[in-house]
């Protein structure tokens, strides 16, 4: 019987061997020119949770089979046993599931990680920071640096794997966001989607533009329990922004693992924190930012002003993050402004537009136009649909399936992220204890049931999939942590690994050998059985609260 390697998600072709290699009888990590920064990554994180310091050096002549079959010398044998990172093949272009291939194989003559693009290693040193024994993932040496002999050849089956973290709703620190980065890397997962901004608070730093973070960035208080309840406010003041220094570190940080940061600026709509810092770009109402959660009416007037505003955001936050994307939001935006607005009637004479959705057409048209000229591409949710979007957008489908049909059939790149299988938002059981969320449910056995590609969908034209972590109800990361955690780990499986390996080796099979992992990385995560005592809802302002959603259909 071949013996049973768990890891999460699981590669597409993985054989195991009888006995173990001890990473302490290597002598090295040999690493090519290009590959040195992720050799040293792997020493440190080696060292941190092992004890194990392997230096650094220049890659070994041959692979370690290569090596061993030659019957070196004894001090041969020791120079050869290395854990070898090494580029071989023609190079694939970037964000393409070859650039992410990787070849791993464990063998008593040493360790070799092979791809033909440096984002392949970064997704098997992951791999083999799993196969090392869950204590190896702690913060101090706590586990043996011992690895189980295995071949494992892999490519994800998406390109886009990702996870959109809410730092509006509820601002979280940026030690915690470089936390999210370290555990999408470990779930193989190249993508951290921060939303930004929203009604509730803008969260980054646009020097020509103070009062977004002197004024925007901070509410004076936040309701208690769900919005729909009536249980008043909590009268404390709640904000928070990333400086300059902090989005490069962020950036820095994700670009050594590999991990492409999209960064989102939800305009034209869920704009309160703008226009109470500018109230000059809307249509005068001197709203504050708001300290409640829901859709509100305010949105940008569609004059030069407003524009001028929205171009300056999008090329600050462009410059910050150097990945391809930038996401423009474009959700939930109320047409009653715009339907009574002057301003808007205007436009929409001029323009030739039909109705106030040609509004957000236009804003998004701009939008494109911008960031093209920067050399980015841009995604928006699919609202951007309604009044018509450019065809270069690519469209983020967070409502139904048809939605997906409709994109596609527009001649769009579709990121597909349906809030009734990957909103973590979403409460995880139907048990009194669990604590409060927005509504629906969405359990573990849901996320790994699910397909990323809708039946009848060319999956080629798919660009990928990507669960949500909006944060009304998450408001620190402890919240954050129980509402991803092992859903993310699922989701990441999903999107990653092809449905006849799913099928053959489910992943809820090996789900309690990954949750050594998380609770030795510190991970508050939600236990199969249910919240712990303290995870509880109980009968505070975390209490459960339960209210009937229905899904918008596709017009």
């Amino acid at each position: 019987m071949q013996r049973r390697i768990s890891l999460i998600p699981q590669p597409q072709q993985l054989t195991a061997a009888d006995g173990d290699l001890d990473l302490a009888t290597l002598s090295a990590i040999a690493a090519d020119t290009e590959l040195r920064p992720l050799a040293w990554l792997l020493s440190d994180l080696l060292n941190r949770g092992t004890g194990l310091r392997l230096v650094v050096a220049g890659t070994a002549a041959g692979t370690t089979a290569d090596n061993a079959a030659a019957e070196p010398t004894e001090k041969d044998a020791a120079q050869a046993r290395v854990l070898r990172l090494a580029l071989e093949g023609d190079r694939p272009d970037d964000f393409t599931t070859a650039a992410e291939a990787y070849r791993l194989d464990v063998t008593p003559a040493g360790v070799d990680l092979v791809a033909a693009h440096p984002a392949g290693i970064a997704r098997g040193i992951a791999t083999l920071r799993q196969l090392l024994p869950a204590d190896a993932l702690r913060e101090a040496p706590a586990a043996p640096p011992i690895v189980p002999l295995v071949s494992i050849t892999d490519e994800p089956r998406l390109r886009w794997r990702g996870v959109m973290l809410d730092v509006a709703r509820h601002f979280q620190p940026k030690d915690f966001v470089l936390k999210m980065i370290d555990r999408a890397w470990l779930h193989r997962l190249n993508v951290v989607h921060l939303h930004l901004t929203d009604d509730q608070g803008w969260r980054f730093e646009v020097p020509s533009r103070p009062k977004l973070t002197e004024i925007g960035s901070w509410r004076a208080e936040t309701v208690i329990g769900h919005a729909r309840e009536d249980r008043g406010y909590d009268g404390t003041p709640h904000g928070g922004h990333y400086s300059v220094s902090d989005l490069r570190e962020i950036a820095s940080y994700a670009r050594e693992r590999h991990i492409m940061i999209v960064p989102e600026v939800n305009l034209p709509g869920h704009a309160r924190a703008v226009l109470a810092a500018y109230p000059e770009l809307g249509a005068g109402q001197n709203e504050p930012v708001s300290s409640t959660f829901g859709i509100f009416e305010e949105v940008l007037e569609p004059t030069q002003a407003a524009l001028d505003f929205a171009l300056e955001a999008y090329t600050a936050i462009g410059e910050f993050f150097d990945g391809p994307y930038v996401h423009i939001g474009g959700d939930e935006v109320p047409m009653t402004q715009w339907e009574s607005s002057p301003v808007a009637r205007a436009l929409m004479e001029s323009e030739g537009l039909e109705d106030a959705h040609g509004v957000q057409a236009w804003f998004t048209k701009a939008f494109c136009d911008h960031l093209t000229g920067m050399g980015k591409r841009v995604i928006g949710w699919d609202e951007i649909l309604d009044g018509g979007a450019p065809a270069e957008a690519a469209v983020a489908v967070w409502r139904t399936e048809a939605y997906v049909k409709k994109a596609l059939e527009a001649g769009h790149e579709v990121l597909v992220s349906p809030q009734s299988h990957v909103y973590f938002d979403h409460y995880e059981d139907e048990g009194e204890g669990e604590p409060l969320r927005i509504h629906g449910l969405t359990s573990v056995e849901k996320v790994a049931a699910w397909d990323p590609a809708p039946p009848g969908i060319d999956e080629s034209r798919i660009l990928g999939a990507q669960c949500q972590l909006w944060s009304e109800y998450l408001p620190d990361p402890r919240d954050v942590e129980y509402a991803a955690f092992p859903r993310m780990a699922v989701f990441a499986e999903v999107a990653w690994t092809n449905l006849d390996v799913r099928e053959a080796d489910p992943v809820l099979d090996r789900l309690g050998d990954h949750l050594e992992r998380l609770h030795a990385m510190g991970i508050g995560y939600r236990p199969l059985e249910g919240p712990k005592p303290w995870q509880r809802g109980g009968t505070g302002r975390r209490r459960r609260f339960d209210w009937a959603f229905t899904e918008p259909e596709a017009e």
